[in-house]
């Protein structure tokens, strides 16, 4: 089975999902309401989905996290719900943990906190940090949490899903290589504030109203996870400010996925850095040395959506086509988007449907990134709009004139001294984002 991320809008706007997962029928293809969602819980016709998306009973399966019920007996979803842990049980696959222990009861796969599809009272006895509306663990995020049931790695927000031997399900990790001043969140784990998370961005997923870390526009940055060195701030070849000062560092070569590693030398075009008078995350590891100025020489700026960025190239800007490492490289503040090989550069639009993005930023008005089990970077699409997004509301990161544009109501620019104000009547160069401090 498939499985689709997706990279949500921004919003403090959510729909709370009622049960564990929502549902695709045996062909993968969403029905109704339990159709793929974007990040405002809107139904979006396309499945199969990501961790809050499942096969219904009946359907075939391989692993019990591809149910809705997260119990696959003889390679078909069953139409009960999985058996907790420790519970009477008479097959692996009625098991939530996927073990019917030689006692005849369910054995928990991770001892020290409930996996999907256990009962629970309290969130905090979950994995996922969800206890959902039908009291069982389930997703809070469009990934799976580090310590939570897996059968893929594509799966995980870390990409890494380790099963034992013999066993169909597994546990979600991510690489610990070393290497990285980031300690906090990777994209898509659970958060409580900026400071959680590499990439600064904690916010609400609106499907399920839990908090959890947002991918940054653009290039990939320290300590967050990557595939290649291309994904990561600094990469070879961009000719930008600190060019091949960072890669992707790998555990293994074999390995699936590494994290973008600590700069060799000064802190490269786009990667977070140590923002003056940046209350909220005033104690994050990030550096105060941007390539092009380093200490509180004014190269470390906010972006569109309110984070601190290293801006190396002064009063100059890229044009369409040429490469950037996010969208404030680009002249007008146009998407900074992957070719087909990877490679970020300067849009000369915001992308339309089935385009390539990093980011529901980088998207037209109301269309979100949908990402693809596996990939670094995503397609616009799965927001209600067509493209142009000229019926809907701009999602978090998307341009705006006031604050009614915007899904969150709240329309702000930054200053060239670096403040972020209220976008006013007439005013270009606006985006819909709530301020991080």
């Amino acid at each position: 089975m498939t499985r689709i991320w997706l990279a949500v809008c921004l919003t403090f706007t959510f729909v709370a999902c009622g049960g564990g997962h929502h549902s695709t029928d045996a062909n993968g293809t969403g029905s109704g309401s339990d159709a793929a969602t974007d990040g405002n819980g809107n139904g979006s016709g396309s499945g199969p989905g990501n961790p809050n998306m499942c096969l219904q009973a009946g359907s075939g399966c391989t692993a019990n996290t591809d149910c809705c019920t997260v119990s696959c007996v003889n390679n078909v979803c069953s139409g009960t719900q999985c058996t907790a842990d420790n519970q009477a049980c008479t097959t692996d696959g009625q098991c939530c943990g996927g073990t019917c222990g030689t006692g005849g009861t369910c054995t928990p796969l991770n001892a020290t906190c409930k996996t999907d599809g256990n009962t629970c009272t309290a969130s905090t006895e979950c994995c996922s940090s969800l206890c959902n509306a039908s009291g069982h663990c389930g997703p809070s995020s469009f990934c799976t949490q580090d310590g939570d049931a897996c059968a893929h790695d594509g799966e995980c927000c870390g990409g890494e899903c380790t099963i034992g031997g013999g066993q169909s399900i597994g546990l979600c990790t991510h690489p610990m290589p070393g290497s990285t001043n980031c300690q906090a969140g990777i994209d898509g784990t659970v958060c409580s504030g900026c400071g959680d998370c590499c990439s600064r961005l904690c916010e609400v997923y609106a499907p399920t109203g839990t908090k959890i870390c947002q991918p940054a526009e653009g290039c990939r940055v320290d300590g967050d996870i990557c595939r290649a060195d291309s994904d990561c701030c600094g990469a070879a070849g961009t000719g930008l400010p600190g060019d091949g000062n960072v890669v992707c560092l790998k555990a293994h070569t074999g390995d699936p996925t590494g994290i973008c590693r600590n700069p060799q030398s000064c802190d490269p075009e786009g990667d977070v850095c140590h923002y003056k008078n940046y209350s909220t995350c005033g104690n994050s590891s990030a550096r105060n040395d941007c390539c092009g100025g380093q200490g509180n020489s004014g190269v470390c700026q906010l972006d569109g959506l309110g984070v601190p960025r290293c801006f190396g190239l002064g009063s100059a800007c890229q044009m369409a086509g040429s490469a950037c490492a996010y969208n404030g490289d680009c002249c007008n503040g146009e998407p900074c988007v992957p070719d087909q090989n990877g490679v970020l550069h300067c849009g000369a639009t915001c992308v339309n449907t089935n385009g390539l993005c990093t980011q529901t930023a980088d998207c037209c008005n109301g269309e979100t990134c949908v990402f693809m089990a596996g990939q670094t970077f995503g397609t616009c699409g799965g927001g209600m709009g067509s493209g142009s997004g000229s019926s809907t509301c701009a999602l978090d990161g998307q341009m705006c004139g006031a604050n009614g544009d915007c899904c969150n109501q709240d329309c702000n620019i930054v200053d060239s001294a670096g403040n972020i104000q209220p976008c006013m009547t007439g005013q270009t160069g606006c985006t819909c984002f709530v301020p991080l401090f």
